[in-house]
C-alpha cells in the first residue's frame, strides 16, 4: 500500500482491512518519515512500514517477514524502536528518519559537504536539518548530540564505526 495524502484514508483503508475475516498483510510504503504516521498506521495493523528511499532489500525483507512470520512484529524499516517508543510518549524531540540518518553520519565524522555528497543533499539542507536535530536534542553540537543518541540508542556504536559506503 502506497501511502500518499490524504493520510486520513489510508488509516481507513487499513481500519476495514484489519475488519476483514482473514486481514492481508499490508506493507506501507510511503515519503512519510515522521514517528506518529509510522506509530499509526503500524498499531492500525500495517506488518511493515518503509520509507521510499529503502533499499530493495529491505522491502524484500519486509515482505517475507510478513509472509513467512505471521507471528513476527511489525517491521519498521529506517527508524529505531527507541524513537517510536519516545514518538508514543509524546516527546516533541523525536527525529524524522531523515534526521536520524544525516545524525549518524555526521556522528561518523563527515563533513557537511560529505554528508550532502553522500545523500544527494545541498550542503545548506544538511546545515539545516543539523541545526533542526540539535534543536529537537536540546544540544549544541554534533559530539553533543552524536552522544545523546548513543545514551539513548538511537544509534549504535555498530552503525557509528561501520565503513562508509563509497561516495558517487
Amino acid at each position: 500500500m502506497q501511502v500518499q495524502m490524504p493520510f486520513e484514508r489510508a488509516k481507513e483503508s487499513l481500519e476495514r482491512m484489519r475488519a476483514l475475516p482473514h486481514p492481508p498483510k499490508v506493507i506501507v510504503v510511503t515519503m512519510f518519515e515522521e514517528p506518529h504516521y509510522v506509530r499509526s498506521l503500524m498499531e492500525l495493523g500495517a506488518s511493515a512500514y518503509l520509507v521510499k528511499t529503502s533499499s530493495a532489500e529491505h522491502l524484500v525483507a519486509a515482505v517475507r517477514a510478513a509472509v513467512f512470520d505471521p507471528r513476527a512484529k511489525n517491521a519498521v524499516v529506517g527508524m529505531p524502536t527507541a524513537i517510536l517508543e519516545e514518538s508514543r510518549d509524546g516527546v516533541e524531540g523525536v527525529l524524522s528518519a531523515r534526521e536520524l540518518e544525516l545524525l549518524l553520519l555526521a556522528a561518523r565524522g563527515l563533513s557537511n559537504r560529505q554528508i550532502a555528497t553522500s545523500v544527494h543533499l545541498a550542503e545548506a539542507t544538511v546545515k539545516r536539518h543539523l541545526a533542526n536535530i540539535y534543536q529537537k536534542m536540546g544540544v549544541s553540537s554534533r559530539t553533543e548530540a552524536s552522544r545523546e543518541a548513543l545514551t539513548r540508542e538511537w544509534i549504535t556504536i555498530e552503525e557509528v564505526t561501520q565503513p562508509d559506503p563509497p561516495v558517487t
